[in-house]
């Protein structure tokens, strides 16, 4: 393997594993084929870091691999509502009002986003505090300094502007080209431990390691790396919970991605066997899963280390009855796939004159038996109708409930049909979205929060209903969310397109957007905080007719989630179960949601 890593380690202010994290991490990239460049110590100052940063992007070939980790303090500068990250170099104590020696989220974003331009083959690691979107006990130690003044930072930031140096990225959310692995959320401490073998390190830099070894040689997408990882820390440090950002279904090292993600991680905890996915997921008791070993795509009876029957669902978690195949014990963060799903699935009429294309139609009808999402509606069909399927003069119709086109005419041929299976998995999953209903959760989720969003014009908010909004393709929306009271909230935003195709929207925070009391989060805020919107677009594959309904789910609950496996908009879908939020909205408990559904009307014709 041929790549360029830059392995930085600053270790200051009490800390004692960074020189030995650094070294041990440059130690295994190396293994891999690297070529390494160290630094740390005394040499790691804000001039030296930032210049290897720039060497490393005047390195990198065209696609070639670039991995980025820094040990070390970071540290945060509040600002009601919101704040600025940095990292803290060897000479951060010798900062002044005029010569600031710590280094921003937005420097770090706009080298970033440089190296990204030179190779889209870029994974970065952060072992810090206030690392999630850019503390290390009576062992553990903290990776974090206490929170400096706003205005030393904003004045460091404007002479950097006053000089014309770029801040910040191009890209909104999070740059879309970069693997980033961080220790911990945004309000979480990331520590530092002395682990079995008696070496001073980092909690996700030990795991870290521990789990590339074990890949060595393996397929394995940077999703099942960054869960393995996540269970072994919160395994040790229950409140410490790693972050894996960016395009998780890519291989290590590589641009190439799996046909599909959709494992949930195996942990266990008080003498129990979990999953690491709940109602929020789609998951229902009874379902059952097959847990695999690390590199594995999917569920395999003939290499599966268990089997795993659902007991009780929780909203991020569920209790599993685990059959193993041997005595050995299955190991924490191990990939489960699901194998059967209590869902029921939707129906879908098929319409035209099939016999006379009898492959398509058995292949087709092969499809549905093995779907999770979908099924042939039956002569007598009773249940609600999801879409039709039409054999017309120009192919394969694939039809919504209103007889509206969801993707234009496909071939008379088989091979149309995972074609057709998509579309339709597509349009049921963002089904079960649209029907959930409010609720009782109106009052909760406006207890906990004030939500407003509308159109973006010449930077202005411009706000809008909830409800019955119309607007253009092309034309860009924003999201701002403020907490109320004192919970602490992990809050996502999903977008279900007019095609049916789900998107996460907080993709710089997957597990959800973290508020406490008073923050503020902007969806269409640029990293500077400039409104710049979140565009909106019409599918490509989808015909363009009349303006459509179009909606995001706003879920705000009091315990992280991950709800990356319910997204569809990429071309390959997901074999996740039906996501399934009534019952859950319905449960109450520990686990508590608050749901709220902005609906609108895209119209695929340009503003006028």
């Amino acid at each position: 393997m041929r790549g360029q890593a830059l392995i930085l380690g600053c270790q200051t202010y009490g800390l004692t594993g960074v020189l030995g994290d650094a070294r041990r991490v440059a130690e295994a990239l190396g293994a891999l084929g690297f070529d390494v460049t160290v630094c740390m110590g005394e040499e790691a100052t804000r001039e030296r870091i930032l210049q290897l940063y720039r060497h490393l992007i005047e390195r990198c070939a065209p696609d070639e691999a670039a991995f980025v980790y820094y040990a070390g303090h970071g540290a945060w500068a509040p600002a009601p509502g919101s704040g600025v990250q940095f990292i803290v170099p060897a000479d951060f104590e010798l900062s002044t009002e005029e010569d600031f020696r710590g280094i921003t989220a937005l420097e770090l974003s706009a080298l970033l986003e440089e190296l990204t331009s030179r190779t889209r083959n870029v994974t970065v690691v952060l072992d810090c505090c206030f690392a999630s979107r850019m503390f290390r006990s009576v062992d553990l130690v903290p990776r974090a300094l206490p929170v400096v003044p706003l205005p030393v930072v904003c004045a460091h930031l404007k002479r950097l502007q006053a000089r014309g140096q770029a801040l910040g990225g191009r890209h909104i959310e999070s740059n879309p080209h970069a693997v980033r692995l961080v220790a911990a959320a945004l309000d979480e401490q990331a520590y530092e431990y002395t682990n079995a073998r008696g070496v001073r390190t980092g909690l996700l830099t030990d795991a870290f390691l521990e789990v590339l070894d074990e890949a060595r040689g393996l397929r394995v997408s940077w999703g099942q790396l960054g869960r393995r990882i996540r269970e072994r820390v919160l395994a040790r440090c229950s409140h410490q919970r790693p972050e894996l950002e960016g395009p998780e279904r890519r291989l290590l090292f590589q641009l190439e991605e799996l046909e599909h993600e959709s494992s949930l991680a195996y942990y266990p905890e008080h003498g129990h066997h979990w999953l690491r996915g709940g109602r929020l997921h789609g998951v229902r008791e009874g379902d059952e899963y097959a847990v695999m070993p690390l590199g594995a795509d999917g569920p395999d009876e003939a290499r599966a280390l268990a089997s795993a029957r659902v007991l009780e669902v929780l909203g991020g978690s569920s209790r599993v009855a685990l059959v193993r195949r041997s005595s050995a014990l299955v190991p924490t963060g191990a990939p489960a796939f699901p194998r059967r799903s209590q869902q029921p699935r939707r129906a879908v009429v098929l319409e035209g004159s099939w016999d006379a294309h009898a492959p398509l139609l058995s292949r087709l009808r092969e499809a549905f038996r093995t779907s999770f999402f979908v099924r042939q509606a039956s002569m007598e069909e009773r249940e609600p109708v999801l879409a039709h399927v039409r054999l017309g003069e120009r192919g394969v119709d694939v039809l919504d409930s209103g007889l509206d086109g969801i993707v234009h005419p496909l071939p008379l041929t088989p091979s149309s049909v995972p074609g057709v299976l998509h579309a339709l998995e597509v349009l049921a999953r963002a089904q079960s979205l649209r029907e959930l209903g409010d609720g009782g959760d109106s009052e909760r989720f406006t207890q906990w929060l004030e939500l407003e969003w509308g159109r973006v014009s010449a930077r202005r908010a411009f706000p809008l209903p909830t409800a019955g909004a119309c607007l253009h393709a092309g034309e860009r929306v924003y999201v701002r969310l403020q907490a109320r009271g004192h919970t602490r909230l992990h809050v996502s935003v999903l977008d279900v397109g007019v095609g049916g195709a789900i998107s996460l929207l907080n993709a710089s925070q997957p597990s959800g957007m973290v508020l406490g009391s008073g923050r503020v989060e902007t969806l269409g805020a640029g990293p500077d905080g400039t409104l710049v919107g979140l565009e909106l677009e019409w599918p490509e594959v989808t015909p363009r007719q009349d303006a459509r309904p179009e909606s995001l789910v706003v879920i705000a609950s009091e315990f992280p989630v991950d709800l990356r496996l319910l997204g569809t908009s990429h071309s390959r879908l997901t074999r996740a179960p039906p996501v399934s939020l009534e019952q859950l909205m319905q449960s109450g408990g520990r686990d508590r949601y608050a749901v709220k559904h902005i609906r609108f009307w895209l119209d695929p014709r340009p503003p006028p």
